[in-house]
């Protein structure tokens, strides 16, 4: 079951002097992870064409209006894009230029012809793209001779491109990926980083090799619950909520118990319940049903509808990386009356309870997200 949400678009732009045949064969890797392909082909254009001003500008402007009219017709805030070659300088051109109207959620640059000193900093702070992967071969003539030529054509001719599909981009950032190949300008289009891409751009989506590890984990956590908490294993669920699309939504295959369906679909802003104040203040959380009422940082009204009637307690907290951040929100939480270590006044014996129920999970779970973050598989156990 797909996470909650908008859908996730891919958007693939071919380069020069091709039809992108790779575009085609890329489509059942994304479609396997759940993604909507939608491969620009704006046409042969030859590399003369490249260098002559009016040419350039008419192709760059026809993907650019293609983009927005994609964005502006469907029901995606963002959406993802692979680019090769030219297709790296329009597609992040645009954004750029763009300033905010265009938004990208995952970026895959192949053979890419930017400058190494391209902005990321500001791409990332003002959130029009939140992860890249950049993919570079250490014998790509053709990045190399672009950027000899922009250095040594006349002025009238000149396009500001650089060597990126060779060399690392100058700025440094957790969500800037980088991976060398040995080879030439199209070395990555193969199955193998088909599948890597697919598995970086479906995240916070989790392939099924992640999403079983994790979900096992998530069930010794619920048992473990149950007996720091002495309450029935039966009326204890664990559940994770990742941030995608604007709010911090349930991850279904991962959770375990839950057996009332209308929860799949909340949507929780970070600051509201638990699960948004553990998400926006780093720090673990825990709630108890008074009533109607859950407490001071309740959910709005939409969201309260969509929880079980049952659902009495709760204790969520956030699973953090060093390198990427707050990742999720892990929520233990039970069915019927609170058990008495949550209900009672010592607030060292709650933080021992959650400290035993949560720490265990918190490596592993970590481990398996920043390992879907990158789009990597799992490491195998050792035999």
């Amino acid at each position: 079951m797909l996470i909650s949400g908008r859908p996730k678009i891919v958007v693939t732009i071919h380069g020069v002097r091709t039809h992108g045949k790779w575009q085609k064969a890329i489509t059942p890797f994304l479609a396997k992870y759940g993604l909507i392909p939608y491969h620009i082909d704006y046409g042969w254009f030859g590399a003369v064409g490249f260098y002559i001003p009016w040419l350039r500008e008419r192709k760059i402007r026809a993907v650019r209006d293609e983009l927005r009219r994609l964005v502006g017709g469907s029901d995606a805030r963002r959406v993802s894009v692979i680019a090769h070659s030219f297709g790296t300088y329009i597609a992040l051109t645009a954004l750029r230029d763009e300033r905010g109207a265009l938004l990208y959620d995952r970026v895959v640059l192949t053979g890419s012809i930017l400058p190494c000193d391209f902005p990321w900093d500001v791409v990332f702070q003002q959130k029009w793209a939140l992860a890249a992967k950049n993919v570079r071969a250490d014998a790509d003539w053709v990045v190399s001779l672009a950027d000899w030529l922009y250095h040594n054509l006349n002025w009238r001719f000149r396009y500001p491109v650089g060597k990126s599909g060779r060399e690392k981009f100058e700025q440094n950032s957790a969500v800037l990926l980088d991976d060398e190949l040995c080879g030439d300008h199209s070395v990555a289009h193969n199955e193998l980083r088909f599948e890597q891409w697919a598995r970086f751009i479906a995240y916070p989506n989790l392939p099924d090799d992640i999403a079983e590890k994790i979900q096992a984990e998530m069930q010794v956590m619920r048992q473990r619950a149950a007996m720091v908490l002495a309450v029935p294993v039966e009326d204890v669920r664990a559940s994770m909520f990742v941030p995608w699309d604007g709010a911090l939504r349930p991850l279904p295959e991962v959770s375990d118990n839950v057996t009332h369906a209308p929860e799949y679909g909340l949507e929780i802003q970070p600051g509201h319940g638990t699960i948004g104040v553990a998400f926006e203040r780093g720090q673990p959380m825990t709630v108890i049903k008074a009533g109607d009422s859950w407490g001071e940082h309740p959910l709005p009204g939409s969201e309260i509808e969509k929880l079980d009637p049952r659902l009495g307690w709760a204790l969520s907290f956030p699973l953090r990386s060093d390198a990427l951040g707050m990742l999720a929100v892990v929520n233990i939480d039970g069915l019927g009356d609170p058990p008495q270590i949550v209900t009672g006044e010592n607030s060292d014996a709650l933080a021992l309870a959650a400290f035993r129920i949560f720490t265990p999970f918190l490596a592993v779970g970590r481990r398996c997200l920043e390992t879907a973050f990158r789009g990597e598989k799992p490491e195998r156990p050792e035999v």
